[in-house]
């Protein structure tokens, strides 16, 4: 709830009253993801789910839900091209492992409502990150398919956000492509040509909720979801130590337990309950092989796989393994995430 913020000055000054909302959301927003032709003919998969995966690497890093609501981790998602099942796999992990709402958009309208009503809830953002599509001047959450028109976000939508729905200290994040830059450029900007930072979708969204933004002047990169190119060449090795380390313990196990079974017996007929058996020690865990490292790529392999084979989608519950980049083009603008600071 909000509680008034009350401070003396002196007597001949009136009492100020400053509203603080004690209650504050972290909200990720996941666009709808097309598949390209070839993809869909061959299967893959991959690109499709990079948002939400995306998306759900975001929420494990937000502060833990508290139990009285005081923070919200909030996953919202545009739900056009995606199948029922994905979808009710995505909310079980959002809400079953990482204690967050989950809730689902059918228009940039209802992004806009569910941003707006922060204020009447008496709950103030603390942090918004985008993962979708973007051209210049405008967010696609659904990009090339069926209700791309009425999932945009541009300029007049940007604009209807409300700065009281943002907490002071608040901060936005843009992933899609070009949020921050004001010309159209495609390929590059050279050194005489003014990028327009200013006439951004980022400044203008920064300069409406009153919240700085962060933005790629360039196109974004999610080719690092499922991991860099180390990453995946590591992968198969990671695999082998993490199932050689597993072999080793479950021999260790029968080991022991052999061990104890016969130490037992041995106490009973010899009748001494401290008695050891002759010339054998306690069997000793063996030392792993596979490192942190190795273990965390081993986890997001077995996550993606073990969806991949029930409901035909590479969803990561862990989520995605680096985060998304600053892409290669347009060259002569930073290959950032920019600052926009609200004027």
């Amino acid at each position: 709830m909000t509680a008034p913020h009350q401070g003396k000055t002196s007597a001949q000054h009136a009492i100020q009253q400053i509203p603080i909302a004690l209650q504050r959301d972290f909200i990720t927003v996941v666009g709808a993801s097309h598949m390209a032709l070839m993809e869909k003919l061959r299967g893959q998969k991959g690109n499709k789910m990079r948002f939400i995966n995306q998306g759900i690497r975001q929420i494990r890093m937000y502060p833990p839900a508290s139990a009285n609501d005081a923070t919200q981790r909030i996953f919202l998602i545009f739900t056009e091209d995606y199948e029922r099942p994905l979808l009710d796999a995505v909310k079980g992990v959002v809400e079953t492992r990482y204690g967050a709402k989950y809730r689902e958009l059918d228009s940039i309208a209802q992004l806009l409502d569910f941003i707006n009503l922060r204020i009447s809830k008496k709950r103030e953002i603390k942090q918004l990150d985008l993962f979708a599509h973007g051209l210049v001047g405008t967010i696609e959450f659904g990009y090339e398919l069926d209700k791309a028109d009425s999932y945009r976000m541009r300029d007049a939508q940007a604009q209807m956000l409300k700065p009281e729905a943002f907490d002071l200290s608040a901060k936005i994040h843009s992933y899609a492509c070009r949020t921050g830059l004001g010309i159209h450029a495609d390929v590059h900007v050279s050194e005489d040509e003014d990028p327009l930072y200013e006439k951004s979708l980022a400044q203008l969204i920064a300069n409406t909720a009153q919240t700085p933004v962060w933005a790629f002047p360039r196109r974004s990169n999610y080719d690092q979801t499922y991991g860099n190119s180390t990453d995946r060449a590591g992968l198969e090795g990671a695999q082998e130590r993490s199932n050689a380390d597993a072999q080793a313990m479950k021999a260790y196990r029968r080991r022991l337990s052999d061990y104890q079974k016969r130490l037992t017996a041995y106490r009973q007929t010899s009748k001494d309950a401290t008695a050891q058996l002759p010339n054998e020690t306690l069997p000793q865990p063996p030392s792993k092989t596979a490192s942190e490292e190795d273990k965390t790529l081993v986890r997001h392999a077995h996550s993606r796989d073990s969806y991949q084979q029930s409901i035909g989608y590479p969803l990561d519950a862990e989520g995605a393994l680096r985060p998304v980049r600053a892409g290669d083009s347009p060259t002569g603008v930073p290959a950032i995430l920019r600052e926009y600071k609200p004027l």
